[in-house]
């Protein structure tokens, strides 16, 4: 059989073309097996979310434990470190904001300076 009857034949036998991408045979197999698949799945799902539900509790108080270590462990000087950082950012911040108050303020006024010379 040629590719064409075989697409053909899995028309006849199931209702529907074969997908793409899939072997014609696995494709096949998979349709003739479909239920006890499904099965196989709906199982592997319920012992997934019955693993969750028992590690999930745990791993949550875990995580919140690391996170109290973590800020616990910072020293003094990191945290100062951390001030100087968020000040230096503000003071940043303010001269960019300072800077742009003093170009809009020339672009007025050159602008007030334009008008009075037509």
């Amino acid at each position: 059989m040629n590719k064409r009857q075989k697409k053909k034949a899995f028309k006849k036998r199931f209702g529907f073309k074969p997908p793409r991408g899939i072997n014609i045979g696995t494709a096949m197999r998979i349709i003739e097996h479909k239920e006890t698949i499904i099965a196989i799945f709906k199982r592997l799902k319920a012992a997934i979310l019955d693993l969750w539900e028992r590690v999930k509790q745990p791993a949550l108080e875990l995580a919140e434990a690391l996170k109290e270590i973590h800020t616990a462990f910072i020293t003094s000087a990191e945290r100062r470190r951390r001030q100087y950082i968020a000040v230096e950012d503000y003071r940043t911040k303010l001269l960019l904001r300072q800077q742009e108050r003093e170009a809009k303020q020339i672009e007025s006024n050159s602008d007030i300076h334009n008008h009075d010379r037509r």
